[in-house]
């Protein structure tokens, strides 16, 4: 039996998420979200490739100014992986956190 390791809850999104990896810009999709990592989709020729273990990467949750940090990947598949932020600011953990929260209140609506 797996043992559950997940600190805060996590929620479906479709948040465009860019990754930098060697020193190119990935645009990819976080389709799972929560305080401490996201579940990345990533398609076509990009899938081909893994990802880095840890990469730069750019959470646009709609708010103008993208929310920047370091991620290290858990786990990957063909078409998604997993990653944790390592190093994200304590306001964007809150900027993501009040925007799940919104997403949460509208789907109750």
């Amino acid at each position: 039996m797996l043992m559950e390791r997940r600190r805060s809850a996590r929620f479906r999104v479709d948040v465009p998420l860019v990754a930098f990896v060697d020193g190119r810009c990935r645009l990819f999709r976080a389709i799972d979200l929560s305080c401490e990592g996201a579940l990345v989709q990533r398609s076509g020729a990009r899938a081909d490739r893994g990802p880095p273990l840890v990469h730069a990467v750019e959470l646009q949750l709609g708010r103008g100014v993208p929310l920047r940090g370091l991620a290290r990947t858990v786990w990957s598949g063909r078409e998604l992986h997993a990653v944790r932020f390592v190093r994200l600011a304590d306001a964007d953990r809150l900027a993501i956190a009040e925007h799940l929260d919104a997403l949460t209140r509208r789907r109750r609506g």
